[in-house]
């Protein structure tokens, strides 16, 4: 009787202990509900410098805050500085687990992002639109391009309304990092601005440009025109038979494009990284350092 009754008492001790750890693990998930939002970029920022201390040499994309790293591919031009592999920033665990805020209901709408690019450019100009890796040094060398009026870089192709960077760098909302070229017909070919895309990244690596990983990332040429798509499609064909590895850069109408925010736009014209401006004239052949 007197082992069964202390057997009872530790039973009952046992179970008390684990009811009040149990309480204590909903405050805690309670509570860092509650401040997720606010922690949750620091927390990823953290994350990021702390493996990028630990990775051997490749190229780092720094931006203004803190809050906001990705990887950045290495240039197929020529490098002058090392680099800095990092990853990019995950999703919150809290977020995935249903607590934290959430999007408003309108940005989840598909239907917006997938429809078609209603800008409209200059009077006599025309639009295209490129994904090549990182939009930084793409934006720079057509910016460099005799013809072409306006650059701007931002995100389209996905599935989220107005989405940000971060939203983007997530890899759940399906945006491509793009090149919005604002062209002079008359000055410019369309044939001349795929020349150059081709030059500017690898076509045979799916979701992928160097060390930068995520489709984000991944080629695409996106057409206003069935005149640009005939010239895509036919430019495409001709790479092809230069190369022994299978091009995977898709070809679709241009949709809906959202400029990304304006610390991105001309980068590396502004100075990037390091803060040594990079030169945008008109056929400039300095070598491009994709991240300043």
């Amino acid at each position: 009787m007197r082992i069964c009754g202390a057997g009872t008492v530790v039973y009952e001790s046992l179970w008390s202990i684990l009811g009040g750890i149990h309480k204590r693990i909903l405050m805690l998930l309670k509570c860092l509900a509650a401040i997720s939002s606010s922690y949750t970029t620091t927390s990823n920022s953290l994350s990021v410098f702390v493996s990028s201390s630990l990775s051997s040499p490749s190229k780092t994309k720094f931006l203004p805050s803190l809050s906001r790293f990705s990887v950045k591919r290495s240039c197929l031009l020529s490098q002058t500085r090392p680099s800095i592999a990092v990853s990019r920033p995950s999703m919150n665990l809290l977020n995935r687990l249903g607590f934290g805020s959430s999007r408003a209901p309108e940005n989840m709408d598909s239907s917006i992002p997938q429809g078609p690019d209603d800008d409209i450019p200059a009077p006599g100009q025309q639009f295209a639109q490129f994904g090549a890796g990182c939009f930084w040094g793409v934006e720079l060398a057509f910016q460099r391009v005799p013809g072409v009026t306006k650059t701007e870089v931002g995100y389209t192709q996905g599935l989220v309304h107005n989405p940000a960077y971060e939203d983007v760098c997530s890899g759940t909302t399906n945006h491509s990092e793009v090149v919005r070229v604002q062209y002079d017909p008359k000055n410019c070919s369309y044939e001349s601005l795929l020349d150059l895309f081709w030059a500017r990244h690898d076509p045979t690596t799916l979701n992928r440009q160097g060390n930068d990983v995520g489709s984000q990332y991944r080629s695409g040429i996106y057409y206003y025109t069935a005149e640009q798509e005939k010239a895509a499609r036919e430019s495409l064909e001709q790479q092809q038979k230069q190369l022994n590895r299978k091009i995977v850069t898709e070809i679709l109408p241009a949709k809906k494009f959202y400029r990304a925010e304006e610390y991105h736009q001309q980068y590396l014209e502004k100075g990037g990284r390091f803060g040594f401006r990079q030169s945008s004239a008109k056929g400039c052949n300095d070598p491009i350092r994709c991240y300043g």
